[in-house]
């Protein structure tokens, strides 16, 4: 029996899962699959592909004692963690996160009619020292005091990387010790990227912060960037629209949204394409024409870039989960 506990906290009907390897459920309220695997000493894996139907809060319940960092990256979709002592955030495909809890429980929420498609892993903190070698990063250190009283958490931007080795971790088509090895080879291997991101991003926090003015620019900006898709402004209407340099506007994007002008653009757009390819049939070339994009081609090799594979491939692996 897993020491691991899965709770979906629900007024009206509380359900409780005990995972061994995998669970799949499929009712009213929501359709998932969720896999644990303890790859050795010091290494567990968290496998998760979960369309909700309804809003569902589900409460994870580890009852370990050692010291462990957990990670989330999430492939797509998105849902809030809560830590249950006040700390919460947000896990998206543009937002990976690394944590070390105060207790032994979290709650991931879902809105109806959204998915979240995630790998998640937990270290022990031993082996994370000895793997960076007892030289880890200052960005991560905060994770690796002896005691905490409240949950830490290292955001980072996600990226096609992190996405790529966490879908990595699903193993298709492999089995028994292959399939370990492969799993802890990419778990080091995203532990190195996200310390690297979030290196990276604790320099960056040293520029100069936004003012007030600055942000409500930026969330204007944005708001008239993604009222029509089909035909944005181009980013020196979107400048002048503001009140904002191109190269600041730029940058003020990147700080406060993760992703440049434009590629917060295509990330919008992309995003709407993998909901209608998960709720209608329809041509690529009426779904890239909905989304912005002028040649299917490029919508393809957009998507494929996004989320690893090609539109129509991601269609049919969803719709044959869904059977």
């Amino acid at each position: 029996m897993s020491n691991v506990e899965w709770l979906l906290r629900e007024a009206t009907d509380e359900r409780t899962l005990r995972i061994k390897e995998r669970n799949v459920i499929d009712d009213a309220r929501w359709r998932a699959s969720i896999e644990r695997l303890q790859l050795g000493p010091g290494l567990r894996v968290f496998l998760s592909d979960v369309e909700a139907r309804q809003d569902l809060s589900i409460e994870a319940r580890d009852d370990r004692t050692d010291r462990w960092v957990g990670s989330q990256v999430t492939i797509a979709g998105s849902a809030e963690i809560d830590f249950l002592d006040g700390i919460r955030t947000q896990a998206t495909a543009d937002h990976a996160v690394m944590f070390r809890p105060s207790g032994r429980a979290a709650a991931f929420g879902l809105k109806a009619g959204t998915t979240f498609h995630s790998a998640g892993y937990g270290l022990a903190i031993e082996r994370i020292e000895r793997l960076f070698d007892g030289e880890v990063p200052a960005s991560l250190r905060p994770l690796m005091e002896d005691e905490v009283d409240t949950s830490r958490i290292v955001g980072m931007r996600g990226n096609r990387l992190m996405r790529l080795l966490a879908g990595s971790l699903f193993g298709h088509g492999l089995n028994g010790p292959l399939r370990i090895l492969m799993m802890e080879g990419a778990v080091i291997q995203l532990l190195a990227v996200q310390a690297a991101t979030a290196a990276a991003q604790r320099r960056a926090r040293s520029r100069p912060t936004l003012t007030d003015t600055e942000r409500e620019a930026l969330h204007e900006a944005r708001r008239r960037l993604l009222a029509d898709m089909r035909a944005p402004p181009t980013l020196g209407e979107l400048a002048v629209g503001v009140g904002l340099s191109e190269k600041r506007l730029n940058a003020g994007f990147r700080q406060l949204f993760g992703a440049t002008v434009f590629e917060s653009l295509r990330n919008e757009r992309l995003a709407h394409a993998q909901i209608v390819l998960r709720s209608e049939t329809i041509s690529l070339k009426e779904i890239a024409y909905r989304v912005g994009y002028n040649h299917v081609n490029n919508f393809i090799s957009a998507f494929t870039q996004r989320y690893g594979e090609p539109p129509r491939q991601y269609a049919g692996r969803r719709s044959a989960t869904a059977e």
